[in-house]
This record gives C-alpha cells, sequence and structure tokens, in this order.
C-alpha cells in the first residue's frame, strides 16, 4: 500500500513536471497584446481592417511603430517560455517527435495559446511572431534558416503571407536535414511540422487572396480584408 501510494505519488508529480509548464506556456500565448494595445488607444481590432488580432493589423489601424511594437511583444510571448521552461522529467522520445527539454512541445503551446486562446473563444492570430520568439529561444539556427527564407521568399513573390508559410515550412525541413546529417540539432520535427500545418490553415484566406489576385505585395498600401 505504501509502495503504491508513494508510486502514484511520484506519478502525479512526473504529470505536474509535464502539464504544468505546458499550461504556463499556452496561458502566456493566449495573452493578446494586439488587443490590448489597441483598447488602449480605444480601438476595437477585431472590428478594424482586416480583423486580424495581429501586428500587421495594428500596424496597419494604429500605425507601424505601434505594429512593430506588438510584433516584439507577440515575439516575447513565445521566447519567454520556451526559453525559461522545461518538462520534469526528460521525456524519452525520438529526436523525430521530441526533444528531452520539451522546449519544442513548449514552443507549440505558446503558439496555440495565440491562434486558439480560450480567452477569445478560439479565434486568435496567425502565430508567425510568437512561433519566431520562441523558435529563436528553441534553436538560433534553426531562426536564422526561417529568416533567410523568409526573406528570400519575400524578395522574389513580394507576398508576407507567402513568405511567412514558406519560412514555417523551412523549420522542420532544416531539422530534418540536420537530424540526417548528424548535427545535432533540437529534436521535434513532428511538433514543428504540426506548428507549420497550423500556420499554413490561418493563412488559407491570404492563399485565396493571392490567387484572385487581390493581396496585397510587400510594400503596398493594404487592401481591405474579408473577416
Amino acid at each position: 500500500m505504501i509502495v503504491k501510494a508513494l508510486a502514484g505519488g511520484h506519478l502525479e508529480c512526473d504529470r505536474m513536471g509535464v502539464l504544468l509548464p505546458l499550461a504556463l506556456a499556452y496561458a502566456a500565448g493566449c495573452v493578446s497584446f494586439a488587443g490590448l494595445v489597441a483598447r488602449a488607444h480605444g480601438v476595437d481590432i477585431r472590428s478594424q481592417g482586416s480583423g486580424n488580432p495581429g501586428a500587421t493589423n495594428v500596424g496597419r489601424v494604429l500605425g507601424r511603430r505601434w505594429g512593430r511594437i506588438v510584433l516584439l511583444l507577440d515575439m516575447l510571448k513565445g521566447f519567454l517560455p520556451v526559453w525559461f521552461l522545461q518538462v520534469e522529467p526528460p521525456l524519452q522520445a525520438s529526436p523525430w517527435l521530441a526533444d528531452p527539454a520539451g522546449k519544442s512541445l513548449l514552443l507549440a503551446c505558446a503558439v496555440a495559446g495565440h491562434v486558439l486562446p480560450v480567452t477569445a473563444r478560439f479565434r486568435g492570430g496567425k502565430g508567425v511572431a510568437t512561433f519566431l520568439g520562441g523558435l529563436l529561444a528553441f534553436d538560433w539556427r534553426l531562426t536564422l534558416a526561417a529568416v533567410l527564407v523568409h526573406l528570400l521568399a519575400r524578395r522574389v513573390w513580394s507576398y508576407v503571407s507567402l513568405a511567412s508559410v514558406l519560412m514555417a515550412w523551412a523549420v522542420p525541413v532544416a531539422q530534418a536535414v540536420m537530424l540526417w546529417r548528424g548535427w545535432w540539432p533540437q529534436g521535434g520535427v513532428a511538433v514543428t511540422v504540426a506548428l507549420a500545418v497550423l500556420i499554413t490553415l490561418r493563412h488559407a484566406e491570404n492563399f485565396g487572396r493571392i490567387r484572385a489576385g487581390t493581396e496585397s505585395r510587400h510594400g503596398q498600401r493594404p487592401r481591405p480584408e474579408s473577416h
């Protein structure tokens, strides 16, 4: 009985060591800096511009300065959980699935909080800035590859939305190459694939506008978006 009780307590601690950091990362992602900044200016960001609670729409509605501030804050809410938290005990999983410290899962939870916030009935932003901020804390090499792909794609096609999606997919591709070559990257390829799928789905309307020829190009005055 005593052994069973001790084993049960240990199991409970193990669960808390995994679930609590992930819950904190999700809660950080749920903080809508776009909504807070817009509300401070007396604006409901969901009823203005594209209606998307993200840095791009804030920049469109309140000006580039505030858009950049929200961009940095959204990156920060991805960076901090991944940098400071980890799961305990370390995960015993293939590097193709997850890394031992669970950093990839923390990144996923922060992005999920931004995209699907329980505080806003699961209607959030597109997750790109939070993904990039968390990725910087996760592995700077993957961040460098992602940023280079974004800059190249934006220069070639001039669509920020397309560049953002290609950036998201560059991460699992770079991870897979590094694992295959034995360059000891952080694990979690399956997690970053899932995040790339999520970010792609959140840009479905943008792809529709690209096909229709109505998507704004980088440097152009943004066109109104359907809600």
